[in-house]
């Protein structure tokens, strides 16, 4: 069953059926699900598709040939590209033709004058054709690079999707067995790359998923860090000193750094940039504040990865030595509720871009030092709608919120000025609380 990813496949709909010549790259990170969402194209539309490889331009081709050769119950070979291409165009002129090209930056690192051709090819044969072209790549930083000024493919695209993990709402249809408690939980520790959450059963608890998925000898994502890094960058050990720092708490450049053995911040910024793209880590402003403010800070993203750093990768020995059961017992569970509350003020605010989405102006966390009285002011989620300010704090405790915390977040809110406040909680809220802008777990999941 396919899941999610409406919104993609209205604009690959609204290409694929378009009048004219599409030229469009789907891309993302790896496991994040591209090749899945193009299935449903090839299902969809009956489109020629060919996953791309490391060995040539001359063995692609030669396979290439085949495919398409058999798409259309033809035997033949293409003695290039440029000739494919103009079979395709005339086969487009009487019927609906569309080529997708899954993992094209295999090709492009085999054969670095594959753009040009490319680029030749949409300017002589294509752009006057009705043929649909989607190439697809799992290598971010080379499809972004491609496409950028003064590259072959600059200004040749007619659409670009980067596929994004899922938000927790999209996720928790993954495991619709669980409880709304358990949803945030799962969202948590394995976020919303279908790669992970699919392989959650839902029949079972969230440690024994846990456990078995990343804890005990032989779990399917036990090394799933280390090899997404491996198939990503060089020096796996210095980008993983650096999520590792971010993990346990450096959230500036010069803090990271300094956890990470590196010397030269500036070294730091481009791994953390690549980081960014990758989407295992995150930067983020202070609500209010934009890209060039000091009040900037980096956190990891990427829930599978920060449950990794926080919890495994600097306790391999007493994993490697303690049953799973104990291990989790003794260094995850008095923690992991810690863990998930940080998590949760994501869900939420994920929460408020759906729910107001037809409103909302500007949505982040906010802090601020207040040098009069010495004290540092936080608020979780601040939200700006129809020129108005919301400010919520998110309380993933046992007790339900009362007045205390409610009087709290006033005075907090008073930095902000004029400002309607609000909350999400678990555990619900006393009875003499009364707040339109009040949300329980049950409220997370209602949308249709």
């Amino acid at each position: 069953m396919f899941i999610g990813r409406e919104k993609e496949l209205k604009i690959l709909d609204s290409k694929i059926n378009s009048d004219s010549f599409e030229f469009g790259i789907v891309y993302g990170r790896r496991r994040i699900g591209k090749t899945r969402l193009l299935q449903e194209v090839v299902k969809k539309y009956n489109a020629i598709y060919y996953v791309a490889n490391e060995m040539g331009l001359e063995h692609n081709l030669r396979q290439l040939s085949k495919t398409v050769a058999n798409h259309f119950n033809q035997a033949f070979t293409f003695e290039s590209l440029e000739q494919l291409f103009e079979y395709l165009v005339s086969r487009s002129k009487d019927e609906k033709t569309i080529l997708i090209i899954d993992e094209f930056t295999y090709l492009m690192s085999s054969d670095k004058g594959i753009l040009s051709i490319v680029q030749n090819i949409i300017d002589h044969s294509l752009l006057t054709s009705n043929l649909k072209l989607i190439i697809s790549g799992s290598h971010v930083g080379m499809i972004e690079d491609s496409i950028s000024y003064k590259k072959p493919l600059y200004g040749r695209t007619t659409f670009k999707l980067k596929i994004e993990a899922f938000d927790y709402f999209d996720a928790a249809k993954f495991y619709p067995k669980a409880s709304e408690e358990e949803k945030v939980k799962y969202y948590s520790v394995f976020g919303g790359v279908p790669f992970y959450i699919n392989r959650i059963n839902d029949k079972k608890s969230v440690k024994e998923n846990i456990i078995s998925l990343l804890i005990e000898d032989g779990a399917m994502f036990e090394d799933e860090v280390n090899f997404f890094l491996s198939q990503e960058v060089r020096s796996v050990a210095t980008y993983g000193k650096i999520i590792n720092a971010i993990a346990s708490g450096a959230t500036k450049l010069n803090e990271i750094s300094t956890k990470a053995g590196i010397s030269n911040t500036g070294t730091t910024s481009k791994y953390v940039e690549i980081l960014i793209n990758l989407g295992i880590v995150e930067r983020e402003y202070c609500f209010g504040e934009g890209p060039n403010s000091r009040k900037t800070i980096y956190s990891v993203k990427d829930q599978l990865f920060k449950f990794n750093y926080k919890f495994l990768e600097n306790l391999k020995t007493q994993k490697t030595i303690m049953g799973s059961d104990r291990f989790f017992n003794t260094y995850i569970e008095p923690h992991f509720n810690e863990f998930i509350s940080f998590e949760f003020e994501k869900i939420c605010k994920q929460f408020l871009m759906r729910k107001y989405k037809d409103s909302i102006e500007g949505i982040g966390r906010y802090w601020f030092n207040d040098s009069k009285t010495k004290t540092d002011i936080e608020i979780d989620i601040v939200m700006k709608r129809n020129q108005e300010l919301f400010a919520f704090e998110c309380k993933w405790t046992v007790a339900p919120i009362g007045k205390k915390e409610v009087k709290e977040l006033e005075h907090k809110a008073q930095y902000l000025g004029e400002t309607t406040i609000g909350f999400f909680s678990k555990s619900g809220f006393a009875k003499d609380i009364q707040n339109n802008y009040s949300f329980i777990l049950e409220d997370l999941y209602k949308f249709s």
